[in-house]
């Protein structure tokens, strides 16, 4: 290495990065999307009663906190989730339904923040 020279190592940042924690309403939006989905894939026994509320619940969610940091992906395809099941179209939700999960668990899907302390 030439004198005077930086370092490639000295640019990197080493501080470990962590997510940020999950707001409440978060959890409950993922918590309402998969017990809908849940509900969709196994129960034996009218499971849209249940799934329609959840999702309701979720698209509930949504509305009232229109910042919640998700991705808009997700957003979307828990709202057409509700609108499928909505018009009795049980699969279309379920698919929605697996592409919500599928958003609200993808890597990145949080804002991630670096540790100050």
């Amino acid at each position: 290495m030439l004198k005077g020279a930086e370092h490639p190592l000295q640019r990197l940042d080493f501080r470990p990065v962590t997510a940020v924690p999950h707001s409440s309403t978060e959890a409950a939006l993922r918590d309402a999307v998969d017990t809908a989905l849940i509900d969709l894939l196994t129960a034996q026994h009218n499971p849209a009663d249940r799934a329609h509320r959840e999702l309701a619940r979720a698209v509930g969610l949504l509305d009232q906190h229109p910042h919640i940091e998700i991705p808009a992906d997700a957003a979307n395809a828990v709202r057409t989730a509700a609108d499928r099941l909505a018009e009795g179209s049980r699969d279309e939700a379920r698919t929605a339904l697996v592409a919500a999960r599928s958003q609200l668990a993808a890597p990145g899907s949080r804002l991630n923040s670096r540790n100050t302390g």
